[in-house]
C-alpha cells in the first residue's frame, strides 16, 4: 500500500537534518567517530513510520543505530520520532539495501535488523525480497565475522522461503519461530507488527549468525540449474565437434575475428589471463543428444578475487532469439554466486551493437573502453554487474 504524500515534506525533513546522513558513502569505515564508545553498530532495512528504530535505540544507548529506509513520507515521521525522544545514537540514511557495501566498511556492521519487507509474492520478482540469497550474500560484505541478521515478518510463505536463503548466504539459523508472541509480547514491535498482531496474525521471527560461507563448486552448481542439459569440460577429444558448432556461424567469428581451426580450439582450452592458473579456467560445453550446442569459457577469480570473467558465450544459431542465452547465462550468474563470487566482467566489442545490448539487459554496465590483447587488440568495452 502506497503511503500519502506527506504535507510540508521538505521543511519537516530540514528540521530533523541533524538525524540524516545526506552523504552515506562519505561515513564508509568512519561510522563509529559519530559515537567513538560505540559497543555495536545495528543496521535496520526499511525503518518505515520507526518505531522499532526509536525504542531499539532507546533501550540501546551504548549503540549506533543506523536505519535505511527508501521512503521519505515514512522516514520523515521516524525521525521526527526519534527527535522528540532526544536520541542521539540513531541516524538515517536515504537509500537502497542493495547499495550497503557503498555505505559501510567490511566487517563495519554488527548487526542487521529486516522487518516486515516487501514480500513481493509474485516468483519472477523474488530476487527483490531483502531475503534472497544475492541480498544476503550482500549483507555479508559489510557484516563483521558472526554478525547477525534478525527477520521478522507476517507473511507465512515469505518465512518458509527464506529459512532456505539463509543457509544457502552461510547463516545458521537460530531462534526460529512461527508465533514470536503466543506467550505475550517478545522485544519492541514495530507499528505494522502491532497492528497485525492485534489481529490474531501470527508473527515469525529467525536469526541468521553468519559464518562460512558455503561455496559450491561453479560447474556442480551450473548442472544443477541446467539440469536439460550435459554440462562438462572441453577436452582434445572434443575439438572436432567444437569446430563443427563454431563453423555454424563464420559472422559471429568476422566479428570476433579470427575464423576457428583445430589448433586455434585446441589453444583456447588452455588460454588463461594474466597470473591466472589452469584450475581458474572453466571451458565447458553444453550438450544435449550427443551434440554440442553452446559453449562457455568463464575465468573465477579474474580480474580480482572474488570476480569471474566471462570469455566468451556461444550458442548454436538455430537456439538464438528463444531466451536461451539469458537462461544459461542466469544460470551462471547464480552459479557464481553459489561459488563465492560476487562480480562478473566480461570484454563486448564496440563494434557489436547487438552483443552490447544483450549484456545491458542482463544488468551488466559499462565500466570503460579498452582494447583486447592479442593479435587483434580490438576496442571494447568492459562492462561488470553484481552476482
Amino acid at each position: 500500500m502506497r503511503m500519502r504524500k506527506k504535507k510540508n515534506l521538505v521543511p519537516r525533513m530540514e528540521a530533523c537534518g541533524e538525524l540524516l546522513v545526506r552523504d552515506p558513502a562519505a561515513e564508509k569505515g568512519r561510522w563509529r567517530e559519530r559515537k567513538p564508545d560505540t559497543v555495536k553498530l545495528r543496521l535496520e532495512l526499511g525503518c518505515g513510520k520507526g518505531r522499532f528504530t526509536a525504542e531499539t535505540a532507546a533501550a540501546h544507548p551504548e549503540d549506533l543505530y543506523v536505519a535505511v529506509e527508501r521512503v521519505p513520507d515514512a522516514m520523515v515521521i521516524a525521525m521526527e520520532r526519534c527527535r522528540s525522544m532526544g536520541l542521539t545514537n540513531v541516524f538515517f540514511i536515504d537509500g537502497d539495501a542493495a547499495a550497503l557495501d557503498q555505505y559501510f566498511a567490511p566487517g563495519e556492521v554488527d548487526l542487521i535488523y529486516i522487518n516486515f519487507c516487501d514480500p513481493w509474492p509474485s516468483v519472477k520478482h523474488s530476487r527483490r525480497r531483502l531475503t534472497h540469497v544475492n541480498f544476503l550474500r550482500g549483507y555479508r560484505r559489510v557484516l563483521k565475522e558472526g554478525g547477525q541478521i534478525h527477520f521478522k515478518t507476517d507473511n507465512h510463505d515469505l518465512f518458509e522461503w527464506s529459512l532456505f536463503q539463509f543457509p544457502k548466504a552461510g547463516f545458521a539459523l537460530s531462534e526460529v519461530t512461527r508465533n514470536l508472541h503466543e506467550h505475550g509480547v517478545q522485544g519492541v514491535m514495530t507499528d505494522y507488527e502491532e497492528k497485525f498482531h492485534a489481529l490474531g496474525t501470527p508473527i515469525n521471527r529467525c536469526v541468521g549468525t553468519m559464518e562460512a560461507l558455503p561455496d559450491v563448486p561453479l560447474v556442480d552448481g551450473l548442472a544443477r540449474r541446467l539440469a536439460d542439459w550435459e554440462i562438462r569440460p572441453v577436452t582434445g577429444d572434443d575439438v572436432a565437434s567444437m569446430l563443427a558448432l563454431f563453423q555454424t556461424d563464420p559472422d559471429f567469428f568476422a566479428l570476433n575475428p579470427p575464423q576457428p581451426t583445430a589448433a586455434s580450439i585446441q589453444e583456447d582450452l588452455t588460454n588463461l589471463p594474466p597470473r591466472c592458473a589452469i584450475e581458474q579456467k572453466h571451458y565447458l560445453a553444453l550438450w544435449r543428444d550427443g551434440v554440442p550446442q553452446a559453449v562457455l569459457d568463464l575465468v573465477e577469480g579474474y580480474p580480482r578475487e572474488r570476480t569471474f570473467y566471462v570469455g566468451l558465450l556461444f550458442l548454436a544459431p538455430e537456439l538464438r532469439r528463444q531466451g536461451r542465452g539469458r537462461e544459461i547465462m542466469e544460470a551462471v550468474l547464480q552459479a557464481a554466486g553459489d561459488a563465492g563470487m560476487d562480480r562478473a566482467q566480461l570484454a563486448c566489442l564496440l563494434n557489436n551493437p547487438i552483443g552490447h545490448a544483450f549484456w545491458r539487459a542482463m544488468g551488466f554496465g559499462d565500466l570503460r573502453e579498452d582494447k583486447l590483447l592479442g593479435e587483434t587488440a580490438a576496442p571494447v568495452w568492459v562492462m561488470e554487474r553484481l552476482v
